[in-house]
């Protein structure tokens, strides 16, 4: 059997696993920078969402393991990047930096679904030119964080300010690594082939 053929057993899919991480990060999250109990039971409520849709995913790719974890990997990364956004859009809620780390956040996730090939050509050849994309993004979402860092430096910020800004950058490389998730593994296939224009399936 292939590689991207096993069959997956519900003991083996990870679900409890997932949810368990999801839920905990949701709960810890709404504590930053201080406890906020109403959006706490959003992201309970967010992580239990997921759930039906892992088994939904193992209903449909209990044969395709490849195929099946990849999706369950994709709800786990926008769930996280969701939780880790927060912190520092409660920070800012109600001033021009919070529009602005809002529309960085709509840039990038558009973006990334757009070049989402592109990305995983770079990581499965990480010395082509799609490599020198994810170097990059990367760069460019680093510098972002040191940038809004700097400019807030001397603003009034509670002390978990730091915090939030480490959560925003790995919510950005979250959301901007997730879309690959999505690709099928037979395209997959053809990017490692360097077949870039073939159809997807």
């Amino acid at each position: 059997m292939a590689a991207n053929q096993q069959i997956v057993s519900f003991k083996k899919s990870r679900i409890i696993q997932s949810y368990i991480l999801l839920a905990f990060f949701g709960f810890i999250i709404s504590f930053v920078p201080f406890e906020f109990w109403s959006l706490a039971l959003f992201n309970e409520i967010l992580a239990l969402l997921a759930v039906p849709l892992f088994f939904l995913f193992l209903r449909k790719n209990r044969h395709t393991s490849k195929r099946y974890f990849s999706l369950l990997s994709f709800v786990l990364m926008m769930e996280m990047a969701i939780f880790f956004v927060e912190p520092i859009l409660r920070i800012f809620y109600g001033s021009i930096l919070f529009w602005f780390e809002l529309l960085v956040l709509i840039f990038l996730g558009i973006l990334s679904y757009r070049i989402a090939e592109n990305t995983a050509q770079g990581f499965l050849k990480p010395g082509s030119k799609f490599g020198l994309i994810i170097y990059a993004v990367c760069g460019v979402i680093i510098g972002l964080g040191t940038i809004v860092y700097r400019v807030t430096l001397a603003a009034e910020i509670p002390d978990a300010f730091p915090i939030a800004i480490i959560l925003y950058i790995f919510s950005l490389m979250f959301l901007f690594i997730c879309p690959i998730m999505l690709i099928r593994p037979e395209r997959v296939e053809d990017l490692k082939k360097g077949r870039y224009t073939a159809s997807r399936k």
